[in-house]
């Protein structure tokens, strides 16, 4: 009888080692060779499932989404602009190993303009929903990009080791409570 394999499982295993690669090697690391040895199978069943880089880096993506989303619903199920955004913060071993394979993610998508587009289609419709939160601003989309964009170089620079994750959180909240109050 032959032997069943939970594919799916197979294939977040592998999701997961392309994740751990990311976040500790970077975007170079991310082989067919290194991957498997990373995820603890057969080059033969990476590729059987990926059959290559863009392939295994499309289907992290759902995982980094995954993981994004998990920590917005750490927020609570209708958390307040401040703590929606604060949960985005590398903050922790966890969330920094996260920020570093989005980085790496973003840093694959920039030059695959279709892996692009949907990020960009994404990273809107989340603009819009920050916008919402924002119903006084006189620019609420505009504040809305503003907050991402400190979010996203606060982020980066914590993760860095640039700033300490607090400072990143005391800065994030000061923008936020300005936008709350810009009327």
């Amino acid at each position: 009888m032959p032997k069943r394999v939970d594919h799916s499982s197979r294939r977040a295993t592998i999701s997961d080692a392309v994740m751990r690669l990311l976040a500790r090697d970077g975007l170079e690391a991310i082989s067919l060779r290194h991957v498997a040895a990373e995820a603890g199978v057969s080059p033969g069943q990476v590729q059987h499932y990926f059959p290559s880089k863009d392939a295994m880096m499309e289907f992290a993506a759902g995982t980094i989404a995954q993981r994004i989303a998990a920590r917005i619903d750490t927020a609570g199920p209708d958390p307040d602009l401040r703590h929606l955004l604060t949960a985005l913060l590398p903050t922790d071993p966890d969330t920094t190993a996260d920020a570093r394979t989005l980085i790496g993610y973003l840093a694959f998508a920039s030059v695959r303009p279709q892996v692009a587009d949907t990020l960009a289609t994404n990273g809107r419709a989340f603009r819009d929903h920050i916008a919402t939160l924002l119903p006084d601003h006189p620019d609420p989309t505009t504040a809305a990009d503003t907050l991402l964009a400190l979010l996203d170089g606060l982020a980066l620079h914590a993760t860095l080791g640039q700033i300490t994750p607090e400072h990143a959180r005391t800065v994030l909240h000061a923008a936020i409570d300005a936008a709350v109050a810009a009327r």
